[in-house]
């Protein structure tokens, strides 16, 4: 709307097959047909690194990491699938490289920066594996599977997702044999219905960190972090994604939700109090029962005896 026409200086020198921005946008991570690892420098356009990335002739992807370090995800020479881990201080040699398995589709890495959670989709598989990233490691943690082949996904953004269930992460799989869309909710499962503050940490919010204008001119920034409940409560009462100078929501409407979660946290500790309670006396109870249950056996032992005993009944009273 601003009317800028600016020409992008990236001259990668090969055919890109992904690419992906630093978080402060700075710079900017590539894989090309010629199995090379570049990053440029976003507003120059010059080659800040260069290195060889996947030494196989199929298709790798890659995701520039908060940490700094970058994640790929294609093949090895033995024309294995797996991710690798670069410092983009220095390309000639990998980090750490994780085998995942021989199939012959290509990757799609879907990254959390919140989470440090990475989700891998291979192309005509029929699951999402899941992977952590940690202290420069990446780790396997588990996996979705399903019957049908996918020909791609897609994520949910963060603002739609449903904290009530844990939800995680929403994954919509293009299901190839049945020429349909699946609906996946990643979650993690636990008994408390309380709202996980550690699923759901500050995350991007609506508002924009740069205009167009602060890029070209050679401005960086970080994006500008929201707590999820505000992002949540901007989402449902927003008609459509507009750049303004909030970060969406009412304040007032944030502070009662949050009123609203410790008031449940409330009526959820008072109650579990009272249950506790109410156990405590049906053990008295139970116990008084058994007790009283003992003495009317003996009574019970002793009328018997008297019986035996041919007492007259006039005794008994």
């Amino acid at each position: 709307s601003s009317g800028i026409n600016a020409e992008w200086p990236l001259r990668p020198g090969n055919q890109i097959t992904d690419m992906s921005f630093t978080a402060d946008g700075s710079q900017i991570g590539t894989t090309c047909k010629d199995k090379k690892l570049r990053v440029f420098d976003s507003h120059t356009g010059e080659i800040v690194v260069e290195g060889t990335g996947h030494d196989n002739m199929k298709v790798s992807r890659l995701r520039m990491l908060k940490d700094g370090n970058i994640l790929t995800a294609g093949f090895s020479s033995m024309s294995s699938r797996c991710l690798r881990l670069y410092d983009p201080r220095n390309l000639t040699t990998k980090l750490e490289e994780l085998p995942i398995d021989s199939a012959t589709g290509s990757l799609f890495p879907y990254y959390d920066p919140d989470l440090n959670l990475v989700y891998i989709a291979g192309k005509g598989d029929a699951n999402i594996k899941f992977f952590e990233l940690d202290g420069g490691s990446v780790y396997y943690l588990n996996q979705y599977n399903s019957g049908d082949a996918q020909r791609g996904i897609g994520m949910m953004p963060k603002r739609g997702l449903d904290s009530n269930i844990n939800e995680v992460a929403r994954a919509y799989k293009l299901n190839v044999a049945k020429k349909l869309v699946n609906v996946i909710p990643l979650k993690v499962s636990r008994q408390s219905k309380s709202f996980a503050e550690d699923l759901y940490v500050d995350t991007a919010g609506y508002t924009p960190a740069l205009t167009a204008e602060q890029f070209i001119a050679g401005e960086n920034s970080l994006p500008k972090i929201v707590s999820f409940l505000e992002l949540r409560a901007a989402n449902s009462t927003s008609k459509g994604f507009t750049a303004s100078n909030s970060n969406g929501g009412d304040p007032k409407e944030v502070e009662t939700l949050k009123a609203e979660i410790a008031a449940l946290k409330a009526a959820v500790s008072e109650k579990a109090a009272t249950i506790e309670a109410k156990s405590s006396r049906i053990e008295e109870l139970e116990a008084e029962n058994k007790d009283l249950s003992e003495e009317l056996d003996k009574v019970k032992d002793e009328i018997a005896e008297l019986k035996k005993k041919k007492v007259p009944t006039a005794t008994l009273r």
